[in-house]
């Protein structure tokens, strides 16, 4: 009986163990980003931890100029704001360009098709790229 418990005491902290490692490959990719990839349209598609049925989804178009315009889908009005690379290659998203107050996303993926961004509070947001 104390063998069986012994071996089920392993096989459950390999299984923590794998999990908390499973969670940890998900590092960002911060130093092979090309930045060109970020231009065009983009729609939310989740937020994590949680997603919500009443969370907006906005649609984001980010120029080559540094400006990014956002608006809800089924409306026509933007509102315009400033993004920019610092030297971590994390975005960082201000109202106008002189602001000191920004909000830095750290860089999770970005590929021709999808964007994933973490906030400084750990919420993770998923892009999809509109054709």
């Amino acid at each position: 009986m104390n063998k069986l418990l012994i071996g089920l005491l392993i096989v459950a902290a390999g299984a923590g163990v794998y999990f908390l490692l499973l969670k940890k490959n998900e590092q960002p990719v911060s130093n092979n980003i090309n930045k060109q990839w970020i231009i065009g349209k983009w729609k939310t598609q989740q937020y994590q931890p949680v997603n919500d049925s009443l969370q907006p989804m906005y649609q984001y178009d980010f120029l080559k100029e540094g400006t990014v315009l956002r608006s809800l889908s089924d409306t026509i009005k933007a509102d315009t704001a400033h993004y920019e690379w610092n030297k971590a290659n994390e975005l960082v998203m201000k109202k106008i360009t002189s602001d000191s107050v920004s909000q830095t996303f750290t860089v999770i993926r970005l590929t021709a098709d999808s964007l994933q961004l973490r906030s400084a509070d750990n919420v993770e947001i998923l892009f999809i790229k509109v054709k």
